[in-house]
């Protein structure tokens, strides 16, 4: 297991990693969008109309945050991945656990939480490609914003055990 730290480290260093990285980085963005879609497609009768457009405004946000992610690609001559696959690790372990709005709030706090660390990892790195800094640094207050509401959302609604699978299936250590 590692810290995001050493993950970032290791990623940067390694131009094919970095590569990688990048073209997963806009796959993430977009599942993101997909996934909440899907939040306000099985439980929009359990959310008040004030949480079902935060919820769309998040969305929106990450549609955004995929933007900036292609742009940098684009700049970098990276093709986004061929038939690119929104099956993620972490959300294999944890959506099995989810049954109801305030659950798939409290997963999205969670989730939002665990990225915000590598963000501002990545904003904070001096050492890090100024375009990408320059993107997380644009990212980061939106990401906060989403870890905030995903908190207020989740009425005290947990999901800690997924969490740990998932975090486990990262191979990550939160510091």
């Amino acid at each position: 297991m590692r810290t995001s730290a050493q993950w970032w480290k290791e990623v940067k260093a390694d131009p094919q990693r970095l590569t990688a990285w990048l073209q997963r980085q806009y796959v993430g963005e977009m599942a993101a969008v997909n996934l909440l879609s899907e939040v306000l497609t099985r439980y929009a009768s359990e959310a008040t109309e004030g949480e079902w457009h935060t919820v769309h405004k998040v969305m929106c946000q990450e549609a955004t945050h995929a933007r900036w992610i292609k742009k940098v690609m684009d700049d970098r001559g990276i093709k986004p991945e061929p038939n690119g696959s929104s099956d993620r690790r972490y959300w294999k372990e944890v959506l099995p656990g989810v049954t109801n709005f305030s659950e798939a709030m409290a997963a999205a706090f969670h989730a939002e939480s665990m990225r915000l660390e590598r963000i501002r990892a990545i904003a904070a790195d001096e050492d890090a490609p100024a375009d990408i800094r320059a993107v997380f640094q644009k990212i980061l207050p939106h990401e906060e914003w989403h870890e905030e509401v995903f908190n207020k959302m989740r009425k005290n609604r947990e999901l800690t055990k997924y969490h740990d699978k998932g975090l486990r299936a990262l191979n990550l250590v939160l510091t």
